[in-house]
Formats: structure tokens, C-alpha cells, sequence
């Protein structure tokens, strides 16, 4: 696994891989932006150019961006909804000008008009994000949930109806968070759970549509639908786990990201712990 953490823009877009380099990372995501604004400054040249030439002299991988928190892709609110598909049609077109291959998102909430309606909007929604961004390459990537409220994507059956309406998935991808799909009731912390857990991957939607991790503890049980991250192995998941993840062949060249809270000396101290359980003699 090739592992890293969500860095600051702080400054700038281009001083991201810096960060990442302090933080003893080997990939990174962003925000190319503020991610609780709808508004989007335009990426400069300028900017573009250094954060290529960071990337160039930190040899960090560029894996994602995450899109904004305001996303809904689900909404009953055409308003809500439009920006939405707006704003990752725009987000895959700055990913690409950064040469980041991905952007994540969450797949958005029904806000009370079903499960049924929400997954179809949703697709629908991806279809015109493709149709009317400009990127060529850049992955969509749908993200796993806690399950909180009336969000999507708390189930690997909500991905596999999404993917069917669709056909297409060459651009397409899951990222799955190991917080929230605990959360969820995906039980991680067992060799037989983890395995069931990606047998219903592989049959739902094929192990290859995994694009990405987001490797988080959780603060909370498993099934309690509440999105809390914690410190690797501080939380209820446990360290067993995410020995699992990343000493897993078939994710060896999959980016697996931190979200924690805390700051760049943590991120440090956390990347040391899972890169201490490469190989430790508790994997699978």
C-alpha cells in the first residue's frame, strides 16, 4: 500500500507535497480549495507548474482530491443537486491539471425520499458530471460511509446498483474508509470477517473497483453509524486490522490515506505505526 495523509493547501496548492514530504508521506490528497465554500478560484499556471515540480522533488504520488463537503449528488434540491454536478465536473478538471488521477466524494444523502430515488439520482447525476467536465482521464471515485442520517454508501450493495445503472465504470472507483464502513457493521478486526468482507467486494462489484483507502480507527462501535476517526490503533477498530489492509498483496499499489485528527508530527507517528506492520508477522 502506498501510504499517506489528506495535507494542507495552506499557502497555496503547490506547497501540499511539501507538507506531505514532512509528514513522511508517499502519496497525498488535497482540497484544491475551500471545501466549505461553493466557490472556486481558478488554478493558475503558475501554481499548477510548482505544484507539478514539488511532486517532481519530493517524489510524492499525487493519488486524490477530495471534493467539497458540500456535495450532495443524492439531493432532492435541484439547486443542491446542480451545484453538485457542477462542482466534480470542475474538481476532475483541476485534478488533471495537477496531474492527480482521482477525486473522491461523497456519494450524498436522500434528505427522506428513499434509498431508491437517491442511488438513481446519484447515478444520473455521475452520467452528466462526465458529459459536461472537460477532464479526459480523471477517476471518479465514490467513497464508503458510517451511514449517518440518511447518507448513501454505507452498503457495498448501494455501489453495485450504482455501477449496474451506469455500465460504464472505466472511470469510476470505490474508496473505502475503514472507520466508516465499521461504523457501518463491517466487522475489520478478524482474518475470517476481513476475508467475507472482500469476498462481497469481489462479487459485488469486483476487487478491482477499489481505487483507494481512507485508513482511520473509529472512536466509536462497529454498527453505530457515527463517523468519529481516531488514531490508528487508539480506537475500536485496533491495530490486527490494519495489519490486514496493509500487508494485503492486492492492494500494494493502492494509496492508503490518513484522516485523523491532529496535525503533521501526527500524521508522522501514525504512518510509522502501519509501516511497522508491514511484514510484522500479524498479517494474513
Amino acid at each position: 500500500m502506498i501510504l499517506g495523509a489528506h495535507v494542507s493547501i495552506a499557502g497555496g496548492v503547490s506547497n501540499a507535497p511539501l507538507y506531505g514530504k514532512e509528514a513522511g508521506c508517499d502519496s497525498i490528497q488535497i482540497f484544491t480549495k475551500n471545501q466549505m465554500q461553493w466557490k472556486t478560484p481558478p488554478l493558475t499556471d503558475d501554481e499548477v507548474l510548482r505544484f507539478r515540480e514539488n511532486i517532481r522533488l519530493t517524489n510524492i504520488v499525487p493519488a486524490v482530491v477530495h471534493s467539497s463537503y458540500l456535495v450532495n449528488a443524492a439531493s432532492p434540491d435541484k439547486g443542491i443537486y446542480e451545484r453538485s454536478i457542477t462542482a466534480l465536473a470542475v474538481e476532475l478538471e483541476r485534478a488533471e491539471k495537477l496531474c492527480i488521477p482521482m477525486v473522491v466524494f461523497h456519494p450524498g444523502a436522500h434528505k427522506g425520499n428513499g434509498e431508491g430515488y437517491a442511488l438513481k439520482r446519484i447515478a444520473e447525476g455521475i452520467k452528466k458530471i462526465f458529459k459536461i467536465s472537460k477532464s479526459e482521464n480523471t477517476k471518479l471515485i465514490l467513497e464508503t460511509t458510517a451511514g449517518e442520517g440518511t447518507t448513501m454508501g454505507y452498503t457495498f450493495e448501494h455501489f453495485a446498483r450504482i455501477f449496474d445503472t451506469l455500465g460504464e465504470t472505466k472511470r469510476l472507483g470505490i474508496c473505502i474508509d475503514t472507520c466508516h464502513i465499521f461504523a457501518a457493521g463491517y466487522d475489520l478486526r478478524g482474518e475470517d470477517s476481513y476475508k467475507k468482507i472482500f469476498d462481497e467486494v469481489e462479487y459485488l462489484i469486483g476487487i478491482d473497483s477499489v481505487k483507494l483507502f481512507h485508513l482511520n480507527d473509529s472512536k466509536c462501535e462497529m454498527g453505530s453509524r457515527m463517523d468519529r476517526h481516531a488514531e490508528i490503533g487508539s480506537g475500536k477498530i485496533g491495530l490486527k486490522a490494519f495489519s490486514l489492509f496493509v500487508n494485503d498483496e492486492r492492494f500494494r499499489n493502492i494509496p492508503g490515506i490518513l484522516e485523523i485528527p491532529g496535525d503533521i508530527t501526527g500524521y508522522r507517528r501514525n504512518l510509522n505505526i502501519l509501516r511497522s506492520l508491514i511484514n510484522s508477522g500479524t498479517d494474513k
